[in-house]
């Protein structure tokens, strides 16, 4: 079994493994990996280190089959201080995602105290026992057998999580995006950024929860070391739309906020 969620077949040919699947259908991948290979191939096309990704943007056209996804990538606009890239993911011929990122230049300068990010924190990992968010779902690593993203990120509870709308844990993805091709802190977080609809999966009734159809993610630094902190809440309206939103630490504090667009959806039951 391969160690990563994506083999290149070709220049922009990609081929998922096991590790990228979701936990609600064999033949659909998880959104995480989806625009973690997005991330990883428009921050690829961005040829100077002066420039940062600040903002990305993923919109779920449709499900993601496990085949194989070729990615086309467009230049928007090619400016020194901004830039703009559009990425299309393709199933047969057929679209399944469309992503653009705002690429941001970097430049050092002195920030008084008052235009800061605050300095808060998130409960440390120390003593936190790992596990995946598959476990802290409550269905032991597997749905009906299936394995995937769900059940390759390693994930540390500090409280929620429980279908009330609301959770924060740290998470951490233990194998690169694309194999052979190690994964930037950037492309790590946009892989990881689509489950604050997990953390914070938000049950209205015994019978029905929510999807999210989209992920926006902006990074105002970049990430340092391996977990990622992910603080999330979910609010719907009696119409059946919501949003989600889920403010981003590393252990020095927030680097970045993720919103999603939610839809009310039956939640599965097995054999359903």
């Amino acid at each position: 079994m391969s160690d990563a969620l994506f083999l290149r077949e070709t220049e922009d040919l990609y081929l998922p493994t096991p590790l990228a699947g979701g936990p609600w259908n064999p033949q659909h991948l998880h959104g995480g990996p989806p625009t973690g290979l997005l991330a990883h191939v428009l921050e690829a096309g961005v040829d100077t280190d002066a420039l940062r990704l600040a903002r990305l943007t993923v919109d779920l056209l449709r499900p993601v089959p496990h085949a194989p996804l070729q990615v086309v990538v467009e230049t928007v606009r090619a400016g020194r201080r901004v830039r703009i890239l559009s990425g299309s993911l393709l199933a047969d011929g057929v679209e399944v995602c469309r992503a653009s990122a705002l690429f941001l230049e970097r430049r050092e300068l002195e920030v008084p105290d008052y235009g800061r990010f605050p300095a808060e924190q998130l409960p440390p990992l120390d003593g936190l026992p790992v596990s995946t968010l598959a476990e802290l779902a409550g269905f032991a690593g597997k749905r009906e057998g299936l394995q995937g993203l769900h059940t390759t990120a390693e994930a540390c509870l500090i409280d929620g999580a429980r279908g009330r709308g609301q959770g924060r844990v740290w998470m951490r993805l233990p194998v690169p995006v694309v194999a052979g091709e190690p994964a930037s802190p950037t492309v790590q977080a946009a892989t990881l950024a689509d489950f604050g609809n997990g953390v914070a999966q938000l049950r209205v009734a015994e019978d029905t929860g929510a999807i999210n159809t989209d992920v926006t993610l902006y990074l105002h630094r970049i990430p340092i070391g391996e977990w990622l902190g992910l603080d999330a809440r979910s609010r719907m309206e009696p119409n059946g739309t919501g949003l989600v939103e889920t403010t981003l630490y590393d252990e020095a504090g927030p680097v970045g906020r993720v919103t999603q667009a939610i839809l009310a959806m039956p939640v599965y039951k097995p054999g359903g």
